[in-house]
This record gives structure tokens, sequence and C-alpha cells, in this order.
């Protein structure tokens, strides 16, 4: 059973939930880091909700809230509707850890964080990407070196790091043996208290006007022995397996299509062209609807991804497509709105709309890099899905 047929009395009961409890204001996706001390207060206490209700964490293990009767599709739901409700979405980060701790976690790393992902008491950042990798995680260059008494000593830059500033923990990738014969083999994944010596956050300000990613630079920051995630070495498995937890959420992005074209079509709505208001204009109705079909199609992949996700016969790959043909698609009607917006005059109700659009029109490239670039989700597809040669 997928996202899309799951009972409708739970989907009314979290639409309910949602409208009763999400934090009033306007939320703009990618803008997540909080303006001030009350937003940030609204925000945790929000996550800290969806736990309480059984909205979040349902496939946690029941000793620390997860539910017995979750099924993996109850996750999309909620994701959907949140994003329907242009409420504030759960960190992917916290998501990305949480998972991990429950997968690769000790039971003390479990008995530590876990509660305190419930209570929206820790936010948390991931530590990944660095300056000149990019998306090629096997080849960064931040070390862990251990020391004799079992410590790590850490060494290195890492960059984009979303949430950095306002975060208690992340979760590092570093190479803890330089010398494995390939370099996705000495890789170590870390719990990291941020508020460890050596540490230095620096968030970037970005043409937002906001500053949601950080560069992180670690200089001789000493981890405990038991921060190590998993195995140490055996950080690239760790790394994959989060990454892939994230795939039963893609629903939820095309749910974000959706409210683009409405944006789309209620902008066409309030510009007005030389001959009057631009849906009226041929040329603009077959635009909208050329790009209601291609939402219509990406939706249907995106379903058939999450269904297989429920079903457990789910592929890397699938994802991966879902998220190319999302993040491009949500490119392109941004475009396409920034050129229809300047084609006439937009009325006095068309500015609210306009101003979503000019949010998502600076965030949608960032979606094309995020969690993947486009370039190397087309180079994995055709390696992996095609078995084609690598080109790099």
């Amino acid at each position: 059973m997928s996202a899309t047929t799951v009972g409708v009395e739970y989907r009314d009961q979290v639409r309910a939930f949602i409208a009763a409890n999400a934090p009033a204001g306007q939320w703009y996706d990618g803008v997540r880091v909080p303006r001030d001390t009350g937003t940030e207060r609204a925000v945790r206490n929000w996550y800290a909700s969806l736990f309480d209700a059984g909205y979040m964490g349902g496939s946690w293990p029941v000793e620390y809230g997860g539910s017995t009767d979750h099924r993996p599709e109850y996750d999309a739901v909620v994701m959907e509707e949140i994003v329907r409700a242009r409420a504030p979405r759960p960190i992917d980060q916290v998501m990305l850890a949480a998972h991990l701790i429950v997968t690769f976690g000790t039971a003390s790393q479990k008995r530590r964080h876990l509660p305190r992902i419930r209570s929206g008491q820790d936010i948390w950042c991931q530590l990944l990407s660095e300056p000149g990798v990019g998306s090629d995680l096997a080849r960064l260059s931040t070390k862990a070196i251990r020391q004799e008494d079992g410590t790590f000593r850490v060494d290195g830059q890492k960059v984009w790091t979303t949430d950095g500033q306002w975060s208690q923990m992340g979760v590092l990738l570093a190479r803890t043996d330089p010398q494995a014969a390939k370099p996705h083999a000495g890789l170590t994944m870390f719990v990291v208290d941020m508020s460890t010596p050596g540490i230095d956050v620096r968030p970037i300000r970005e043409m937002m006007g906001s500053d949601e990613f950080c560069e992180v630079y670690f200089d001789g920051a000493v981890l405990p022995a038991d921060s190590v995630l998993g195995e140490v070495n055996q950080g690239w498995s760790v790394a994959n397996s989060g990454l892939a937890s994230e795939r039963a959420y893609v629903g939820a992005n095309t749910v974000m299509l959706e409210l683009l074209f409405d944006d789309l079509v209620e902008l066409a709505r309030c510009v007005e062209l030389s001959d009057g208001p631009g849906i009226g204009d041929p040329v603009v109705r077959t635009e909208l609807a050329d790009f209601k079909a291609r939402v219509t199609a990406v939706q249907h992949i995106a379903q058939d991804a999450v269904a297989k996700v429920s079903a457990g016969t789910d592929t890397p790959t699938d994802g991966m497509i879902a998220k190319l043909l999302y993040t491009e698609l949500n490119v392109a009607l941004c475009r396409y709105a920034m050129t229809l917006a300047n084609a006439g005059r937009l009325t006095e109700a068309g500015h609210v709309v306009h101003r979503r659009w000019q949010q998502a029109f600076l965030w949608s490239r960032a979606l094309t890099i995020s969690g993947g670039s486009s370039e190397i989700v087309h180079n994995v597809l055709a390696t992996q899905l095609l078995g084609l040669p690598r080109s790099w």
C-alpha cells in the first residue's frame, strides 16, 4: 500500500493535527534557520509535538517511542501533509541522524541521543561535503587519526553544512585509514558534539539573505572512542544507508510541485499583460497545460518509488530518478514564473505569490545540488542503471 492509498482517516488525522499545532507564520522552503529565539523555540516545540503524537519516530524501537503498528507509508503521508500545509518540514539532517543511530548506534548511543531528538533539544547537522569534493564523498580529505588513548583527532574542513550554527550535534564522515586500497574503504562515521573544542562553525550568507549553510573547520578536535557510529573504516556503508533512508520522503517533493503549479496559476491570474490577465493568454495557457502534464508525470514516478519503498522492493536508482526529475522540473517552473512575472504588471494581490516565487527561484538551484548534484546523479544512473562506463 502506498502513501496515496493509505487510509483517508489517517491522512485526515494528520491534517487536523498540523492545522492545530503547526507554528504560525510564513515558512519558505530553503529557509530553515530560525530568525530569532522565539522562532527557534516554536520550531523545536513543533518537532517535539510531532514525535509526541507519534507522527515522527514511529519506526524507532518501541522502547524509544516507536510503534508496533507503524507502516512505512505513514511517514510519507505525514511529510506530504506538512509540505501541503506549508508548515516547517522536519529537518532532513535530524531524520538522517536518527536513522543512523537506530540502525548502527550502540545501546549507549541510542539512550543518549534518541530521547533528546524526540524532545527537540538536539538539532543535528551532516558533516559530509568538502571543498573540492562536492558530492563525491569517497574522496574527502578530513582526517580522524586514532590516538594512543583510543580517541580520534580530527583535522579538516567541511562545507555546505545545513543548520550547523544552531545544531548541538552532528554526524561526521572522516578518513581514518589514508592508506586504504580504495578511497571509500578508509572512512568512518562519527557522532560529534558541536561544542567540542577545535570545531569552528562559520555561517555562509546566501543571496536569499539567510545563512542556511556553514563552513565547519576541525583543528585538532578530539572525539572520544565511543563516538564511532558503526565500525571503524565502515563509514561508507553507514553514509549510504542514511542517504537511502531519505527515499521514502520523495513523495513530499511532488506535493511541493503541486503547490508550485497552483502558485503558477495564481501568478498568471495576477499578471496583467497587454491584452488582459495572463491566465487568458493562449500562449500562457499552453505553458500551464504543459507544466501540469509534467507535474503529473513526476508524481506518478515518485508514487511508484514510494510504493516500492513500502513494499521493500525499491532499488537505489528509484529515488535518484524521482529526485532528478523533481529538482529539474522545480527549476523549470521557477524560471518560467520569473519570466511570466516580468512580462506584465502585477496586480496588488499578486505581490504575495510573487514573493513566494522569488524565494522558490533562489532556492531551486540549490535543490539540484543537495543530496547529490544532478551531474553526479546522472553519472550514477548511467553506471548503475544503464551499465555505461564511468565518465570520471
